[in-house]
C-alpha cells in the first residue's frame, strides 16, 4: 500500500515538471541589451529614400529665347541720299520719290506740341501717322520740326504778348494748320519733355509703343525754325537766346532718353545777315552746341550763293570750336540757273543734306500736277 502511494506521488511530480517545462518553452526568449561598446562598433544603416515621383519640366528653345523687339532703321539708300524738300502736305512725298530725292521736311508740319497734345495728358497722333504712312509708301524719310507750343501750357505763365499777329504767315488756320499763335518758351518744361518722349517713342522704330505698321522711323528732330526771326509777318519764337538754349537742352534730353540713336538738329538759322549770326553766336556762347548733333543753315535768295551760306556759318562754328555735321534745310532760288552749281558748292563746303523749298522754282505755290517740277533737279546728284 505504501508502495502504491509513493508511486502516485512520484507520478504527480513528474506530470507537474512536464507542464512547467512546456510553459517555459512557449515564452519569448530574453534578449540582453547590448553594451555601450557594442553599440559604438555597430555600423549605422541609413534607409534608402524612395525616388520622388516629380515631373521634370524641360524648357523648350522657344521658351529660352528672349522676346526682343526688332529695331527699325532708316534704309541705307535713304540715309545716304542727300536731297530733300519742304512739304506742305503728305501727298507731296510722291513727288519727292519721283524726283529721286528721299527726305521730307514738313513745314510747318504736324509736330506742334498743342496739335498732338491738345489737352494735358490727351494725345492725338492720327495726323502725324498720316504723314508717316504716305512718306514710307514712297520710300521717304522725315525730318520733324518740333514747335514747343501748346495753348494750355502757354496760359500757365504767359500773357497775350506771346501771341503773334493774325497776319503771321503761319497763324493757325485750322485744327492743326500753321503754328500755335502763342510762341514763348514752355511754362512747364517737364510737361514738354513728356510730350517729346511720347512723340519720339512712337516713331523711333524700337518695337516698343511704335506706330502700327511703322516701316521707316523718324530719327531726326529739328528744334524750332529760325528762332531769330522777329518780323511782323514771320515770328517763329518770342524769346531770347537763353530761352532757346533751354528749349534745345530740354528737347535733346527727352529725345536721347527715348531714343539714344536719334539726332537733334539745331533750328535752322535764317541766314548770314549780321544780326542773324550774332544771335547764333550768343547761342553757341551759352553752350547751345552741347544740345544738338547737326547744325543747320538756310539760304533764301540771300547771302553766299556759291555755298548756300555754309561757308560763313561754318566759320562761326569753327570760331566757337564746334565741329558738327551741317545741313541746309532751306534752299530757295529765283532762277534754275544757279541750282546745280550752288548745290555742288554747298556739298564741297561741308553740307551733308540739302532741302529745297520749292518743287517748281520761282513759284510761290507748289503745283498740284504730280510731274510738274523743275527739271534741273534731275541734274543734282549727291556724289
Amino acid at each position: 500500500m505504501k508502495k502504491i502511494i509513493l508511486l502516485l506521488i512520484l507520478l504527480v511530480f513528474i506530470i507537474g515538471c512536464a507542464e512547467k517545462t512546456e510553459e517555459t518553452t512557449n515564452e519569448k526568449p530574453f534578449l540582453e541589451e547590448p553594451s555601450e561598446e557594442e553599440i559604438e562598433t555597430q555600423p549605422s544603416v541609413i534607409p534608402e529614400e524612395e525616388p520622388k515621383n516629380e515631373a521634370i519640366k524641360e524648357t523648350s528653345e522657344e521658351e529660352k529665347a528672349v522676346d526682343i523687339p526688332a529695331t527699325l532703321n532708316i534704309p541705307t539708300e535713304i540715309e545716304e541720299n542727300c536731297i530733300g524738300f519742304l512739304t506742305g502736305n503728305p501727298q507731296e512725298a510722291e513727288l519727292i520719290n519721283l524726283i529721286g530725292a528721299a527726305w521730307a521736311r514738313p513745314h510747318a508740319g504736324p509736330f506742334a506740341w498743342g496739335w498732338i497734345e491738345p489737352k494735358k495728358g490727351e494725345f492725338d497722333f492720327i495726323p502725324v501717322d498720316e504723314w508717316i504712312e504716305k512718306a514710307q509708301e514712297n520710300k521717304v524719310a522725315i525730318l520733324a520740326t518740333i514747335w514747343p507750343y501748346a495753348e494750355w501750357d502757354q496760359k500757365q505763365c504767359h500773357s497775350s504778348s506771346c501771341e503773334v499777329a493774325s497776319g503771321d504767315q503761319f497763324y493757325p488756320w485750322d485744327k492743326i494748320g500753321g503754328i500755335p499763335k502763342s510762341r514763348c518758351a514752355p511754362c512747364n518744361l517737364e510737361d514738354y519733355k513728356i510730350f517729346i518722349s511720347r512723340l519720339v517713342e512712337r516713331y523711333d522704330g524700337d518695337g516698343i509703343d511704335d506706330m502700327p505698321n511703322l516701316i521707316i522711323p523718324i530719327r531726326y528732330y529739328e528744334i524750332l525754325n529760325e528762332p531769330e526771326m522777329k518780323e511782323p509777318d514771320l515770328t517763329f519764337y518770342k524769346g531770347t537766346e537763353k530761352g532757346y538754349v533751354e528749349i534745345l537742352k530740354a528737347s535733346n534730353e527727352a529725345i536721347k532718353s527715348a531714343c539714344p540713336d536719334c539726332k537733334t538738329v539745331q533750328g535752322g538759322a535764317a541766314g548770314i545777315i549780321p544780326y542773324m549770326l550774332d544771335y547764333w553766336k550768343k547761342v553757341f556762347e551759352l553752350g547751345g552746341a552741347d544740345y544738338f548733333d547737326i547744325a543747320n543753315i538756310h539760304y533764301i535768295n540771300s547771302g553766299d550763293l556759291n555755298t548756300l551760306n555754309i561757308k560763313d556759318f561754318k566759320k562761326l562754328m569753327q570760331e566757337k570750336d564746334i565741329d558738327k555735321p551741317i545741313w541746309v534745310t532751306e534752299a530757295e532760288y529765283d532762277s534754275e540757273e544757279d541750282v546745280e552749281i550752288s548745290f555742288k558748292g554747298a556739298l564741297n563746303a561741308g553740307a551733308s543734306k540739302i532741302f529745297f523749298t520749292r518743287f517748281k522754282i520761282g513759284h510761290k505755290k507748289d503745283p498740284s500736277i504730280l510731274n510738274d517740277y523743275s527739271k534741273v533737279y534731275d541734274k543734282v546728284k549727291c556724289s
